[in-house]
C-alpha cells in the first residue's frame, strides 16, 4: 500500500536524503528535537516556519504544494493561506533572481519567532540583511502593527512612485533610523524587478 503524501513526509524524507541527524535539523529550523518528530507527522505548517525549512534543506516545499493536488487537499488552509503560500513560492523563486539582476545581494533571511512577533512586537516575515527592506506576507506592516506602535515613537507611512508601485517606510523618531517594508504577494517577476528595484533606490537615497 502507498504511503499517502504529506507535507510533513516530505519534509522527513528530504532531511534523510541529505542525511541530516535529527539535532541538528532541530537547531537549523529553530526548534526542539521533538517538535522535529512532531513536525513530520503534520499535514500543513506555518508559512514563516516552511519557508525557514524550504531555505535550510534547498527545496521549495511551497512550490509542490501549489502543484501537488494530493498534497493540497490534505491541509485544511483558507483561501487567504493559499494565496499567501503561492505567494511566498513565487517570491522565494523569483526574488533572488531579481535581486542579481539588480547587482543586489540576493541573500534573503527569514524571521523566527513565537507567532510572528518579539516580546509582544509584530515583526516582518523576510528581510534583506544587507538593506533596510524587509517584507510582510498578505499584509502591509502599518496593517500588522496598527494595535502595536505609538506614532510619536515610530510612524508608518506608504509611498508610491509614478509607476503606481506601493512600499512602507516605517521610521523610528527615536533613533532616527528608517526601514523600508514590501508588502509580499503575488507579483510577476517584472513586477518584483520594479518593485525592488523602487526599494533599493530610495534604500539608498537614505544613505545620502
Amino acid at each position: 500500500m502507498t504511503e499517502k503524501r504529506t507535507i510533513g513526509k516530505l519534509i522527513e524524507k528530504e532531511v534523510r536524503k541529505q542525511q541530516l541527524s535529527i539535532v541538528e535539523f532541530a537547531d537549523r529550523i529553530c526548534c526542539k528535537r521533538n517538535n522535529v518528530y512532531n513536525l513530520f507527522t503534520r499535514y500543513n505548517m506555518d508559512i514563516q516556519q516552511l519557508a525557514l525549512i524550504s531555505k535550510v534543506l534547498g527545496r521549495n516545499f511551497f512550490k509542490e504544494l501549489a502543484e501537488d493536488l494530493e498534497l493540497a487537499n490534505e491541509t485544511d488552509e483558507s483561501e487567504e493561506d493559499i494565496q499567501n503560500r503561492k505567494a511566498v513560492s513565487q517570491f522565494m523563486e523569483v526574488a533572488p533572481r531579481v535581486l542579481r539582476k539588480l547587482n543586489a545581494s540576493s541573500i534573503i533571511v527569514f524571521s523566527v519567532s513565537e507567532n510572528g512577533k518579539y516580546e509582544g512586537c509584530p515583526v516582518p516575515d523576510f528581510m534583506l540583511p544587507d538593506y533596510a527592506i524587509s517584507f510582510t506576507i498578505g499584509e502591509t506592516f502599518q496593517e500588522r502593527a496598527k494595535d502595536f506602535y505609538h506614532p510619536r515613537l515610530i510612524s508608518i507611512e506608504s509611498f508610491q512612485n509614478k509607476e503606481g508601485i506601493v512600499i512602507e517606510i516605517s521610521t523610528n523618531h527615536l533613533h532616527d533610523s528608517r526601514i523600508i517594508n514590501i508588502k509580499l504577494d503575488y507579483k510577476s517577476e517584472d513586477e518584483w524587478y520594479d518593485t525592488l528595484k523602487f526599494a533599493l533606490e530610495v534604500y539608498n537615497s537614505f544613505r545620502k
